[in-house]
């Protein structure tokens, strides 16, 4: 089973608010210290493939407004953000891109 993320400096795990609320800087909440997301996670990988053939290839397809596409764009996004925190691994340093 997937857990929350725990911080590489003090391991402590934190909590599912505690992981949203630091989503784009990544600075513990109980140390402070910086932590750093592991880069090219294979599900990023996936989301972000899928998500582009859908946009590009199928949404022109489907008879849907622009008003639907665009919800379920943001419905997606939303989904992707309510399960970032489960997903994400924490480093001490930066790792390369590639």
């Amino acid at each position: 089973m997937k857990s929350l993320p725990t911080c590489q400096h003090c391991k402590m795990q934190w909590t599912y608010t505690e992981s949203l609320k630091s989503l784009f800087r990544l600075r513990c909440p109980y140390c402070g210290e910086k932590n750093f997301a592991r880069k090219q996670r294979p599900r990023d990988i996936i989301f972000s493939v899928v998500s582009m053939i859908i946009i590009l290839f199928i949404f022109p397809f489907l008879n849907f407004t622009f008003l639907w596409k665009t919800v379920l764009v943001f419905i997606a996004l939303a989904i992707y953000i309510a399960t970032y925190p489960i997903n994400l691994k924490l480093t001490k340093d930066e790792e390369p891109i590639f």
